[in-house]
């Protein structure tokens, strides 16, 4: 109670008062008392008071709360003062906005993928187990498992709570409108209580569906549910068609359900990109037969309470290598296993880029504050004559440091209210335009974290926008800034050196950050530019799965393809057309893979880790014609092919007959997974081909014909001689023709679909250089307003010097050269700096050094020619100042 009492000022005033008075009348009657008269005895009383209000104000400064009053009056005086100055507190705003909003949506992004717990129980118990075969890591870092070394571990006793595996399943769904291509995944029984994520709606799944035959169950996702079926709850129990079989709907998986997709889990594992339908793992007997070489299942451990995660590591180790030296006695390599922790497999591919995106929008944010200060320095400056009769007066010099940065923080406050609105609609757009990797874990929303550290950087950007301009306050000395008067309150070659300072130091963060995009941006086109083993201009693609019945038959799938590329070459504008079990610029080093043996070889236990382990492709004819692979020797294939053939890569040619050139490669012979397979004859070797993103070389590949390889999905690819666009209606309508019960998903571009894996490098580029941009922008008008400011400022010692006979092209060259030398210099220091930064992130570059001189030539050029543009326009206005005005300027 004692302390509200101190904030009730108009009865503690009162109170005051009262003191004041009843001390004053004492001692006019003590006077009275000595024998003063009583006029006599009030003048004596009130001299040796002294003056009242100075005596008040003392108290009041005793007062706990007095610095609240304070601070309320330096925030109204700081509100008026920016109210007479619209422009200035305009411009200022929207900097300071620009800064934090870039870094408040930024921010919002990294804390949803790096920060923010995953939607699981306890997520940092679960774990990735992956396995690396030694001799085989330069093709393969590391390999998922197979269903057989899952069940081991399963059944073990070790330091994990729980197992759960999982692998992709691409499914059609028909009946019940549209014929629906969708993602699924096969997963454990116990995925969903795994994860610690209960089923919305009916159930999930039991122990018993994990048996062949009992497996005609599935989970469908919540989306799926509402855009199909109409949220019907009376699906739990019904049967849809998934692949030509009845299913029953067990459950619906909940909105928030968040599971890996993509090659997020790992490479040789590719997911769709959205999961909408999960179904049981139900090994079938030639699953779980030993020379099963399938590695396709990835798999989830959750460690116990307590538990120990190198013990577990070892644990599954021990065990695996058990397994295999039991089927493979004369095996001598040690397999090995790691773990990698579930964050990691949702942020380890963009975590680097994230961070190096939000280091540019600081980056972005200390421009501005550079900006804010020169301006707030100017400001300030033309004000030195004020402050200085202030402190003349008995103004402390503590208050005018604390006025000056109140009116900073205000501003900066004002600035991040706007800053969170631009954010608000910039997070939104970054969960909507990003990559798979952040729209699968950004939230929109400005949460409280998110609100914390849009208040913290408004704060922040306050004090180090205020902190040189109230240095500069505090330390001018009051008499002399009375005698200068507001004409040289700018000027001297301390405040001088000071502006040129900040002006430097600008433009060294702007060009550090302007040259670091500069790297990326050129870095990105010349992804965009590599040679990927077949060109992506005027194609058209389009997956497709045959299942069911129908299709059971190989001869009936080989026939469906021949029919459809047939049909689809006929069309007007397609220069050719055919299919690929999986299209290099999107499946990376995903899809079947064999151990391949020389002809001669005959011991597999003791050959199958010496030998390299090549990517199945299956294609039809056409197909090279479509993608235009190059063809280095041989022939490709006929349309029919009378004994097992096959054409290679040039990586696989050079592993496999290292000494042979690609012309004598042809028509040797080779084993494709065992050793007592049928021979293969080598009727061509193609060069090699990248994926999509480039930043990999594809393992070694064995092209197969169709004809006598016929997998289940394949890609239909067309080269059209026009717009591929205009030609996808008519490529729908002929596989309709083919089979109208077969769903179409989305026909892409082949630019599309590089376009798509390469979204992380444009993500990251695009962000980088549009900050660049604005700080290109705030740099230049920091130039200009510097110049501008000090042409201003001089305008009468530029005046005498044209009245003494200084040729204007001498003022123009005076004003451009000394607004250019800390352009130069911060030039220097900032091609330095993201020199230094780039060598660190040389992993995000491809193509180019750090040093790559076209980025940073053109970046030095860009800055020149815009920093020049800002001197010249005021050294311009300078040379043509009349003499005459210029000596009366004040």
């Amino acid at each position: 109670m004692k302390w509200i009492a101190w904030f009730n000022r108009r009865r503690w005033e009162g109170r005051m008062d009262a003191e004041f008075q009843f001390h004053l009348d004492s001692q006019i009657s003590d006077y009275v008392r000595q024998g003063l008269s009583q006029e006599e005895a009030e003048l004596r009383a009130r001299r040796g008071f002294g003056p009242p209000d100075l005596a008040k104000d003392e108290c009041r400064d005793q007062r706990p709360v007095e610095w609240f009053n304070h601070f309320l009056r330096d925030l109204r005086y700081a509100l008026r003062s920016l109210r007479r100055s619209p422009g200035f507190a305009t411009a200022a705003i929207v900097t300071v906005a620009l800064g934090i909003g870039a870094n408040t949506a930024i921010f919002s992004v990294v804390y949803a993928v790096l920060v923010k717990p995953l939607p699981y129980a306890e997520p940092e118990q679960i774990y990735s187990v992956e396995v690396v075969t030694p001799e085989r890591r330069s093709q393969f870092s590391s390999l998922p498992v197979t269903v057989q070394i899952f069940l081991e571990w399963r059944k073990a006793e070790t330091a994990f709570a729980a197992m759960s595996a999982l692998r992709p399943w691409e499914c059609n769904l028909t009946g019940d409108g549209e014929p629906e291509r969708l993602g699924g995944a096969r997963v454990s029984t116990n995925f969903f209580s795994f994860l610690g994520v209960p089923i919305e709606r009916g159930r999930g799944f039991s122990a018993e569906e994990e048996q062949p035959g009992n497996d005609r169950v599935v989970v469908i996702s919540d989306a799926l549910w509402r855009r199909r079926y109409g949220s019907d709850p009376a699906l739990i129990g019904r049967s849809i068609n998934v692949n030509g079989e009845s299913h029953v709907v067990a459950g619906i998986a909940p909105p928030s359900l968040l599971v890996p997709t993509g090659t997020l889990l790992h490479p040789v594992v590719p997911f769709a990109p959205r999961i909408d339908v999960w179904k049981p793992i139900a090994p079938t007997k030639r699953e779980l037969e030993p020379d099963n070489e399938s590695w396709d299942h990835g798999l989830l451990v959750r460690l116990k309470s307590g538990g120990n995660r190198e013990q577990g590591r070892h644990q599954l180790q021990t065990i695996l290598n058990a397994f295999y030296r039991a089927l493979v006695p004369e095996i001598r390599t040690e397999l090995l296993t790691q773990l990698v922790p579930i964050r990691e497999i949702y942020t380890g591919k963009i975590r680097l880029r994230l961070l190096l995106v939000l280091g540019a929008s600081a980056l972005l944010l200390l421009v501005a504050c550079t900006n804010i200060a020169n301006l707030f320095l100017a400001r300030f400056a033309s004000r030195a004559s004020e402050f200085a009769t202030r402190i003349a007066l008995g103004a402390g010099r503590a208050r005018i440091v604390s006025q000056t940065l109140t009116e900073t923080t205000v501003l900066a406050i004002f600035g991040g209210a706007l800053g969170a609105v631009i954010a608000q609609y910039g997070a939104r757009v970054l969960a909507s335009y990003g990559p798979d990797d952040v729209r699968l874990l950004a939230d929109p929303r400005l949460n409280l974290p998110v609100f914390l550290f849009a208040t913290a950087m408004s704060l922040v950007t306050g004090i180090v926008c205020g902190v040189f301009p109230a240095w500069q306050a505090y330390r001018k000395d009051a008499s002399q800034s009375l005698q200068e008067g507001a004409r040289t309150a700018f000027g001297g070659r301390r405040a001088t050196h000071f502006r040129q300072l900040l002006v430097g130091v600008e433009m060294a963060l702007g060009t550090a950050l302007l040259a670091s995009a500069g790297l990326l941006l050129h870095s990105f086109v010349k992804v965009m530019r590599a040679d990927r083993g077949y060109q992506i201009e005027r194609v058209l693609a389009v997956d497709l799965s045959l299942f069911g019945q129908r299709y059971a038959n190989g001869e009936k799938r080989i026939s469906f393809y021949r029919d459809l590329t047939d049909k689809v070459r006929g069309l007007p504008g397609v220069l050719a057309a055919g299919a690929i079990s999986d299209l290099p610029a999107a499946s990376g080093s995903s899809g079947a893979s064999q151990t391949i043996f020389h002809a001669t070889d005959t011991n597999f236990q003791s050959l199958v880790l010496a030998r390299p382990v090549a990517m199945i492709r299956s294609v039809t004819a056409g197909y090279f014609a479509a993608a235009k692979s190059a063809l280095r020797a041989g022939r490709f294939f006929a349309d029919q092919e009378p004994v097992p053939v096959a054409l290679i890569s040039e990586s696989l040619a050079n592993r496999f007959w290292p000494q042979e050139s690609p012309a004598a490669v042809v028509g040797r012979t080779l084993r494709q997974g065992d050793v007592t397979g049928p021979l293969i004859t080598v009727v061509g070797v193609v060069e090699n081909v990248r994926p999509g993103a480039v930043d990999r070389e594809l393992p070694p590949l064995i092209y197969r014909p169709h004809s006598q390889w016929a997998s289940g999905p394949m890609s239909l690819v067309v080269r059209t001689s026009e717009d591929p666009v205009s030609l996808g209606p008519a490529v729908r309508d002929e596989i309709r023709k083919v089979d109208p019960n077969l769903p179409v998903p989305a026909i892409r571009t082949m630019r599309e679909i590089v376009s798509a894996s390469v979204a992380q490098r444009r993500f990251q580029m695009v962000l980088t250089s549009l900050f660049a941009f604005v700080a290109l922008l705030l740099g230049a008008v920091g130039v200009y307003g510097v110049v501008s400011y000090s042409v201003a400022c001089r305008t009468r010692d530029i005046g005498l010097r044209v009245a003494l006979g200084a040729m204007r092209s001498d003022v123009m060259r005076w004003v451009f050269s000394h607004g250019m030398q800390p352009v130069l210099i911060g030039l220097l220091v900032g091609l330095g700096g993201a020199i230094a930064i780039a060598r660190a992130l040389r992993s995000l570059l491809y193509g180019i050094a750090p040093t790559d001189p076209v980025a940073l030539g053109s970046v030095a050029l860009v800055l020149l020619l815009t920093s020049g543009l800002a001197c010249y326009l005021p050294a311009r206005r300078a040379a043509r100042l009349d003499p005459m005005v210029a000596l009366r300027h004040e």
